[in-house]
């Protein structure tokens, strides 16, 4: 069968999207991606189960698609009606979407939209890690870094305490900011930053002795490439988007109120986030302390 898939998500989303692709290509069907940023494009690079990535800049780049595929299916999260109306429009019969259910880890989620056509199915998420020389940035100490960002659009995903627990853990300590992010730059100008594209700090990220931050996209870098890591999470979901390795430890406050974000709409259910304010260092430190 050849199949389109289509991603419209986020780095992190696409990483745990490639179990399902992989699949896909396993069970003998032909799969090509179609992506809405071609930075994501940059983790696929040297796949052997994908035939083509193609990336769409404005609803005319679809039209590409017309008549040429068996079936089209979306990464987990996309609405079902929309795929639906977009397969009609490209003359593709058969559909495979669905919303993402809760408290199921999106890697089993988006292997579940698929399983009718799947003989062989395959957990691993896949990144390219390059060859590439970051030595610079590495100490003969523990080397920690620290994802204190989680994109311009989603600061309320930010706990605000890293200053003190970053002072509290010795070793070699690096501060990872999106490139959206640079009011962060002056927030956290006391500690090395890197500044490094996204290929190098992938490949940096693979040589850490433990990635610490919020639920953001270099953590699932983090979680792919099997670096410990420690993921701080509010009012997002760790049964849907976090670790999924023995060395993948999740930090949060129990509370009836969280999860409470909407992923579908970037909304989330109340203005005092307290379930990132009421977080204490002491809690996040003693879930590090197990990899230092």
């Amino acid at each position: 069968m050849k199949i389109l898939v289509i991603h419209s998500w986020g780095l992190g989303d696409l990483i745990m999207a490639t179990p399902m692709l992989k699949s896909l290509s396993k069970s003998g069907h032909s799969v090509d991606l179609a992506l809405f940023s071609k930075a994501n494009g940059i983790i696929l690079k040297k796949n052997n189960f994908l035939e083509n990535i193609f990336y769409i800049s404005s609803k005319l780049d679809f039209l590409r698609f017309f008549r040429k595929y068996d079936a089209l299916v979306a990464t987990a999260g996309t609405n079902p009606k929309k795929i639906e109306f977009l397969a009609k429009i490209l003359g593709i019969k058969k559909v495979f979407a669905s919303f993402q259910e809760k408290d199921i880890h999106r890697i089993n989620m988006n292997l579940t939209i698929v399983e009718n056509i799947l003989k062989i199915k395959d957990k691993e998420p896949y990144i390219y890690v390059p060859n590439v020389d970051v030595s610079k940035y590495l100490g003969k100490t523990k080397n920690i870094g620290f994802a204190v960002g989680s994109g311009a659009k989603q600061k309320f995903k930010r706990w605000d305490k890293f200053k003190e627990l970053i002072k509290k853990i010795e070793g070699n300590k690096l501060i990872f900011i999106g490139p959206d992010e640079k009011e962060l730059e002056k927030e956290f100008k006391e500690f090395k930053i890197v500044k490094e594209p996204l290929e190098n700090v992938i490949t940096l990220i693979s040589k850490l002795d433990l990635m610490v931050g919020n639920d953001n996209g270099l953590m699932h870098i983090s979680y792919a490439v099997k670096t410990n890591t420690v993921t701080i999470f509010g009012m997002t979901n760790e049964k849907e988007t976090g670790g999924y390795r023995e060395n993948n430890k999740s930090v949060f406050l129990e509370m009836e109120c969280r999860p409470c974000f909407n992923p579908a709409t970037d909304e989330i259910g109340c203005n005092s986030i307290d379930c990132l304010k009421k977080l204490e260092v002491e809690r996040v430190w003693k879930a590090c302390e197990k990899f230092l």
